[in-house]
């Protein structure tokens, strides 16, 4: 099991404690003894058994805690944007995708009200839309929400035929 040190040899830790755990659930009990074994043996480093047995007690507090990195379970910042899918890539122009980035880089629209143009844009059925529709739903969605101190309507906005 000869690896280059850093982050290959951790996964062949990782692998090999993994093999043996699966060999001895599977009723083999030398499997541990073979595990030692086979790490005494190896081409690893203290660094790369280190690093492995970090990585597992990693793991071990992110479940305790609930989840496997508290960072995945935190809102995303402000001015992030998230990745659409290939449907609503599908479903807007690219002209239509850089007014809405724009208006939203901008701060002219927050996340929730991005989401909301995004739904109703996915729903009325035009495809590709274009950026001029977009922009007036965008603009609707504002209104509409400035109006009554919040979002409202839940994506009913009547749209010219």
């Amino acid at each position: 099991m000869s690896a280059p040190r850093g982050t290959p040899a951790v996964h062949d830790v990782l692998r090999l404690i993994a093999e043996h755990l699966d060999a001895w659930l599977e009723g083999d009990e030398a499997a541990l003894e073979a595990l030692a074994e086979a790490l005494a043996a190896g081409d690893l480093g203290v660094e790369d058994l280190q690093a492995a047995a970090d990585v597992l007690r990693h793991l071990a507090a992110g479940a305790a805690a609930g989840g496997a990195d508290p960072a995945l379970d935190a809102a995303p910042a402000n001015g992030a944007l998230r990745v659409p899918s290939a449907e609503e890539r599908a479903s807007l122009s690219p002209e239509a995708w850089g007014a809405l980035l724009a208006l939203r880089r901008d701060g002219s629209l927050d996340a929730a009200q991005f989401e909301r143009v995004l739904g109703v844009l996915g729903g009325i059925g035009v495809r590709p839309v274009d950026a001029g529709l977009a922009l007036e739903v965008a603009g609707r969605v504002v209104l509409d929400a400035d109006e009554n101190g919040m979002e409202a309507g839940h994506g009913e906005i009547d749209l010219p035929h």
